[in-house]
């Protein structure tokens, strides 16, 4: 199962959701996962924090590979990471929605024999952008587990194209980015 290979390995990050869904056939995670590790600091092995992050992850995994994932990325640069760390993961049929700050209009990936679709995403979180992709109010899956919200998630958008994608090519994408950069708000 994908999300144990994730968890052995060290990948999984501020993990707030790790449960099969009620059918049993379904495991979903939410939290982040870690695209490039932090240097190791000393002997012991302890490393610094990521220095690369797919944030805020919702996915789907049965026990071969990945169903659905959705996260965000601040810079499309970063996407041949996600692609090497991840992609073994990703099936004909997974369904790979990446939010992506700094891209100005949908885009398709082509990897292998599935898509990866980059949304812009300006403001918001990637979770209220999923929800109203699919259609749904926070009324609707109230009463559901979590682990079942991110599957009612997920058979809502099955077959979700973005309107006006353009295409590219992994060594191209990085050509999308309109030079935004994510704004650092808190404490000076």
């Amino acid at each position: 199962m994908p999300l144990k290979d994730y968890e052995a390995r060290g990948l999984l990050l501020n993990a707030n959701l790790n449960e099969p869904c009620s059918d049993g056939k379904l495991t979903a995670y939410r939290g982040e996962l870690i695209l490039v590790e932090g240097e190791v600091i000393d002997a012991a092995g302890r490393r610094k924090p990521p220095a690369k992050i797919l944030q805020q992850v919702s996915l789907l995994a049965d026990a071969g590979q990945l169903r659905f994932i959705s996260g965000m990325i601040d810079d499309v640069a970063d996407l041949p990471v996600f692609i090497s760390q991840y992609g073994k993961d990703i099936a004909v049929d997974t369904l790979s929605l990446l939010f992506v700050l700094n891209i100005d209009k949908p885009a398709s990936l082509s990897h292998g024999s599935s898509t990866v679709y980059l949304l812009p995403l300006d403001d918001g979180l990637p979770w209220s952008e999923l929800m109203q992709l699919a259609g749904l109010e926070k009324a609707d899956i109230k009463s559901l587990s979590s682990a079942d919200k991110v599957q009612a998630i997920y058979r809502e958008l099955t077959g979700f194209h973005p309107r006006n994608a353009v295409s590219v090519e992994l060594a191209t994408v990085a050509s999308l980015s309109n030079g935004k950069r994510r704004e650092i708000r808190g404490a000076i």
